[in-house]
């Protein structure tokens, strides 16, 4: 039973960490996520702003230029594959230089056989040619873009002010000229786990290979807000798990502990009872023999010896009884005024002293106090505690009893030379049960319940008790019993 209880704790730790770790990682895969989620929402608005960008250039036309374009479309067949070539060209015209009557491209061909023929300051020709393009954004897109550019030119501020209109601060806008043309926008990822960015790079002139480079902070917010339900959900339900499992096994071994205890108990009992019974029945055994109940001296310490037994009993039932009751206010208390003293006297005459001991037992005050409490109570806190120390010491042990009253209550301390109380074991002594593992390591009797027994009439009294020790030295009880006036 013990290993199976040893190997569930373990089982139990194991799968508590490796919940631990599955949860971890997904909540790890599970932000990554949202941020790519979040990177790519950023990036669709960033186009979506780009378009709008393009769509306000569009609309501002300059007055000074005409600009005409003539295409030409070339298809090619090579083996099974077939190409198509289409060339754009574009003539920029100064009206200033050049009279334009028309807006469409009916005056191209004079335009053009002018520049073959003069090639004058008043008109710039572009040639671009396209191979096999992609439907989207195709060759009239980008030549869109292109005359665009030229009516009206893009500027970073414009893109800036149009980005924080959508609630996207740009940590950078950079325009960049490549020597290829650019026909798809596109992102890429910053490494960085303290500061992450993107950077989206859009072609506004595909024909000029024209770019601008967007750098974007991602910032968390988003991020934790969209994710912040699931993460809340899974970390309770997680500590919720995870407590419960604690829970399971801290019962367990709580329970296993208790069987334990109640085990030792029974045995200690067992043990503790045996004894007197035992004498008694030597007693009784003796009172069928003539000679020993002829014998007056032998009767009598016949009957002492068992006297002195049935009182261990009483007192071990006493202890029982008293324990079984949790609140030491319903302990029944029958109040009567007494002298100290007397007490002290009496309890050092009952005191049974081991034949492998001496014992030097020390009344130091001798001043007539009178005390009002439970005389059979008072009597019981004294017997157990010198019982005790007698029974935690070595072969001589010197006991001194001392007491004196003060405004509000009678204190009570006994002191011994005994084998005293480790610290690791001070906090604990006053519990049912327990045995300090100096006892326990010594083989002292005993069933735990003398100090608990103490501690509960102790406190019935509505007084304290604490407890001054060292190891190797001795140990001091004291007792403050409240008095009313």
């Amino acid at each position: 039973m013990e290993k199976r209880i040893r190997t569930l704790h373990w089982l139990t730790i194991i799968t508590i960490i490796a919940f631990c770790a599955i949860q971890c990682y997904w909540l790890y895969n599970r932000s990554v996520i949202a941020v790519e989620d979040h990177k790519e929402e950023l990036y669709k608005t960033v186009l979506d702003v780009m378009d709008e960008e393009l769509k306000l250039r569009k609309e501002i036309q300059r007055s000074d230029i005409g600009i005409r374009t003539n295409t030409n479309i070339y298809s090619s067949q090579h083996k099974s594959n077939s190409t198509l070539r289409i060339m754009f060209d574009i003539f920029v015209v100064e009206k200033v230089k050049f009279d334009l009557v028309n807006t469409d491209n009916s005056e191209l061909k004079d335009i053009i056989n002018i520049y073959k023929d003069s090639l004058p300051s008043g008109i710039t020709h572009y040639s671009f040619e396209t191979e096999g393009k992609a439907s989207s954004p195709n060759e009239y897109d980008a030549l869109g873009r292109f005359i665009t550019d030229l009516q009206a030119p893009f500027h970073k501020m414009r893109l800036d002010s149009l980005l924080k209109l959508h609630n996207i601060i740009a940590e950078d806008i950079n325009t960049k000229k490549v020597d290829s043309m650019v026909w798809h926008s596109s992102k890429s990822n910053h490494a960085s786990l303290l500061k992450p960015k993107i950077t989206i790079t859009y072609p506004y002139d595909i024909f000029d290979g024209e770019t601008v480079e967007i750098v974007l902070p991602i910032k968390l917010n988003p991020v934790i807000s969209k994710v912040a339900g699931v993460f809340s959900l899974t970390f309770v339900l997680s500590i919720l798990l995870t407590v419960c499992l604690i829970l399971q096994i801290t019962t367990i071994r709580r329970q296993r502990n208790l069987e334990n205890v109640r085990r030792d108990y029974i045995l200690t009992m067992i043990h503790e009872l045996k004894r007197p019974i035992s004498t008694l029945k030597m007693c009784v055994s003796f009172m069928r023999n003539d000679k020993f109940i002829n014998d007056k001296e032998s009767r009598y310490a016949i009957i002492a010896d068992s006297c002195n037994e049935l009182d261990k009993l009483t007192s071990y039932f006493s202890k029982l009884r008293d324990m079984s009751i949790n609140d030491s206010t319903d302990i029944p208390i029958s109040l009567s005024t007494f002298e100290l003293k007397q007490i002290f006297e009496e309890c050092v005459k009952k005191l049974s002293i081991p034949s492998n001991k001496t014992a030097g037992i020390h009344i130091i005050s001798n001043d007539r106090i009178d005390i009002t409490a439970d005389k059979i109570h008072i009597s019981n806190i004294i017997n157990n505690l010198l019982e005790n120390s007698i029974k935690y010491s070595k072969e001589n042990v010197n006991i001194e009893i001392d007491y004196h009253k003060e405004p509000d209550c009678i204190v009570i301390s006994i002191k011994d030379n005994g084998l005293g109380i480790p610290k690791s074991d001070i906090k604990f002594i006053f519990d049912k049960f327990y045995r300090g593992k100096s006892s326990q390591n010594n083989e002292i009797p005993g069933m735990g319940l003398g100090l608990a027994y103490v501690k509960h009439l102790t406190l019935a009294h509505r007084g304290s008790i604490e407890v001054k020790s060292e190891e190797g030295i001795g140990t001091t009880f004291i007792i403050k019993l409240p008095q009313d006036e």
